[in-house]
């Protein structure tokens, strides 16, 4: 996988839609470095006192953060300084599954916008992919700071189930029925697009039968399992062993399920790797305060059950009257407009305001 296709697939998690900006006032823009991670901080000349702190999504480890001053980056961000929002949002101390950094980063930038700019009216957390995992997290290990939080088109279930269950299972299975197109995870010489591409237009039924278990068309595909095998090969260097385990695993609906699971390499996971992937993180829905998220119906990266997986923790947890999940007709990875971001949050304000619960379903 070439450096620039990892670039272009690390954008989609990351999130950069089309949005349109519109000219407003200039108030006060800091920046600055806290810990090593570079922050951006936007408080409108409206500002009604209140603060929107933003995650952001998955960037390939040793690349540079976020521009915040991106055209993209300053529309969304305009979403919320025009509602009189202070928007605070940090690039982390690293990259790549940052989510240790990215919840410890946030809230230190938060601990200095107080200690700044005052305590805020209310605080809402927002963020996009890798962000909206993030976003829960800190909502969660922090509920006295928020009044709410819109996670948009990130995995909100454990990790474990969203890595292991989702990218690990499909690079592994894919490498037992095309052979010698993807390296088994993590060794050098990474399987490319191309190859992906090449191997499924051989074998079209099998390639169906396979984008069909993971919920993907085959055009799909090779960008997806390329982006995977990137990812999964960082996690471990992170994670400092190997993070996952399919011992265990029995797959199925694959068309031959016994060649599968006789001939798919199988895997033991380090104790102490697995447990830096479960520990950043793994929500347990002990929620105070109301969770909306919004989520595209084709998103080739993060499936909508990676999303309403927190339907299931927060009915475990005794607090599913606090989430709401809403989805957007649109075909991409968190390919929402302005308009879709700030009726979302709109409805977010309304429901830890007033009390009114949101209906989920469709949102326009």
């Amino acid at each position: 996988m070439t450096l620039a296709r990892i670039v272009i697939a690390a954008s989609l998690l990351l999130w950069v839609p089309a949005l349109h900006a519109q000219t407003a006032p200039t108030g006060t823009v800091e920046t600055g470095s806290i810990n090593g991670a570079p922050f951006h901080i936007e408080v409108p000349v409206n500002w009604n006192k209140a603060l929107v702190m933003y995650a952001h999504g998955y960037t390939v480890a040793g690349s540079k953060p976020p521009d915040p001053d991106g055209p993209r980056m300053k529309a969304f961000r305009e979403v919320f300084t025009s509602r009189g929002f202070a928007f605070a949002q940090s690039g982390y101390s690293a990259q790549g599954w940052a989510v240790k950094e990215g919840v410890e980063d946030t809230e230190a930038l938060r601990r200095h916008f107080v200690s700044k700019y005052g305590k805020p009216s209310e605080s809402y957390m927002i963020g996009h992919s890798m962000g909206g995992h993030i976003s829960v997290a800190t909502i969660e290990r922090y509920p006295e700071a928020y009044q709410g939080a819109m996670p948009m088109c990130g995995p909100l279930g454990a990790a474990l189930d969203f890595l292991n269950n989702g990218l690990f299972d499909m690079v592994v299975t894919f490498e037992a029925l095309f052979p010698d197109t993807i390296p088994s995870p993590y060794q050098p010489g990474a399987g490319t697009a191309e190859k992906v591409k090449a191997a499924l237009a051989a074998q079209p039924d099998k390639a169906a039968i396979y984008a069909r278990h993971f919920g993907r068309s085959i055009d799909q595909l090779p960008l997806v399992l390329s982006f995977f095998h990137t990812i999964l090969g960082e996690l471990k260097q992170r994670a400092g062993g190997e993070p996952f385990d399919n011992r265990n695993r029995i797959y199925s609906g694959f068309g031959d399920d016994a060649a599968l699971n006789r001939t798919v390499k199988r895997f033991t996971a380090d104790p102490a790797a697995r447990e830096y992937v479960r520990q950043y993180a793994s929500p347990t829905g002990r929620i105070s305060d109301p969770v909306l998220t919004i989520h595209t119906t084709v998103d080739p990266l993060v499936l909508g059950n990676d999303v309403t997986a927190y339907e299931v923790t927060t009915a475990l947890a005794g607090t599913s009257d606090r989430f709401v999940a809403r989805f957007v007709e649109a075909n991409g990875h968190c390919n929402f407009t302005s308009a879709q971001a700030g009726t979302a949050f709109d409805a977010l304000l309304v429901w830890a305001r007033e009390g009114k619960r949101p209906a989920a379903g469709e949102q326009k």
